[in-house]
């Protein structure tokens, strides 16, 4: 028997909009234990296929289409039919590709349905069980809760606590064997040494039921970035907890990296519009919209070089393409502007969309962002444009 919390639903991390590979402190309630998961993860076997989830006569609601089990059959079946009389329910259930076979049961009704999405079989599928699963073991003919992953004598076992209260372990097949610690460390180190070269040697790699724990210091956010993503992408891998730091080699402001930020977006390179930065503790939080066609693939890499910068946010929203009056007159009067003499050394960018104009970028002094405005104004014919001009001395 257990009182302890160690189940956690995977959907939790997926539904919720949370990006993959992101190490989760875990911790039992109970005994005030730790662990590390993954968002997207919370799985024992990682990839494979042919993990469905399979429907059990009497315990779910069944159509055609699902897996279903019954006792003692070798496997589930795919159901390519089902009929009701007064008493009875009739399946036409096909095994392997075979002619359907059909299979009578007693009518049941349904009071209490645990799993409507299914159950996994254990253990039979115990490789593809995802922590919190409802799970039924065919030998023991009994329903309980994968709970967790633990380490015996050198083998990971699923944790399945069954309906009587007792808790099983089930080793898990080889294929699904996290690699000995020594053995993948090794491997990393070597695939780092040959692909970073420069920067693996200051790297200490770690390695625990699968988890790579990188720490060192390298010369910047994109190589950081590079190293953690890398690692998440080797074989074997459960995923990657990244402490690697940013070397300092002489301390850069907050304001200057925002500044630096700020040049690299007014770049006519790149279409966006809508962006915002912010810089605090070295740390920057950058939002922009851009039309589908302009998406700028390589900004988020040249932000990252940028020397100092010790972490990053980049969120991006894409408009869907526009050829709107209003868009085409908004390019018509930036040409003009980019042309008036008034005007030199300014970067403008005019848009449309919410429903509002907006201008955008840098000009020398005040007096270039009203006559900016004027100008625009006068040519479009609107009074409300939202003049979002950065006056740099």
């Amino acid at each position: 028997m257990t009182k302890h919390g160690l189940y956690a639903k995977e959907p939790y991390s997926t539904y919720g909009g949370m990006a993959p590979h992101i190490p989760l402190l875990c911790r039992c309630d109970e005994c005030d234990t730790t662990f590390v998961a993954f968002s997207h993860e919370f799985t024992i076997g990682r990839g494979a296929k042919g993990t469905e989830y399979t429907k059990i006569h009497g315990k779910n609601r069944i159509i055609p289409g699902n897996w279903l089990y019954f006792k003692n059959k070798v496997k589930p079946g795919i159901v390519k039919s089902c009929f009701q009389s007064e008493d009875k329910e009739v399946f036409l259930v096909s095994y392997d590709g075979a002619p359907p076979e059909k299979i009578e049961c007693p009518k049941v009704v349904i009071q209490n349905e645990e799993a409507p999405e299914g159950y996994r079989l254990v253990p039979a599928q115990t490789a593809h069980v995802l922590i919190g699963d409802h799970v039924y073991h065919a030998i023991r003919n009994q329903f309980g809760i994968a709970v967790g992953l633990v380490s015996d004598a050198g083998k990971d076992k699923l944790a399945v606590l069954l309906d009587d209260n007792s808790l099983l372990f089930i080793t898990i097949p080889q294929s699904m064997q996290n690699v000995p610690n020594a053995t993948l460390s090794e491997y990393v180190r070597q695939k780092l040494l040959l692909l970073f070269p420069e920067d693996a040697p200051r790297v200490l790699v770690t390695v625990g039921q699968g988890i790579v724990y990188l720490d060192g210091i390298v010369r910047s956010l994109a190589v950081k970035r590079a190293l953690s993503a890398c690692v998440n992408n080797m074989p074997k891998v459960r995923g990657c907890v990244d402490f690697l730091r940013v070397q300092m080699e002489t301390y850069i402001s907050d304001e200057r990296l925002e500044g630096s930020i700020w040049r690299l977006l007014d770049m006519p390179a790149f279409k966006i519009f809508d962006y915002r930065v912010e810089v605090k503790d070295s740390k920057a939080n950058v939002t922009l919209s851009c039309f589908e066609s302009n998406f700028p693939k390589d900004l988020e890499k040249r932000i990252a070089d940028l020397p100092g910068l010790q972490d990053l946010s980049l969120s991006i929203t894409r408009f869907p393409e526009s050829s709107s009056d209003s868009q085409v007159m908004c390019r018509v009067i930036e040409k003009e502007l980019a042309e008036n003499t008034r005007l030199s050394g300014a970067v403008i960018r005019l848009n449309y969309f919410n429903n509002k104009y907006v201008m955008e970028g840098r000009v020398s002094n005040s007096f270039q962002k009203q006559w900016a405005l004027i100008n625009a104004v006068k040519m479009m014919r609107t009074p409300s444009i939202d003049n979002r001009l950065r006056v740099i001395q």
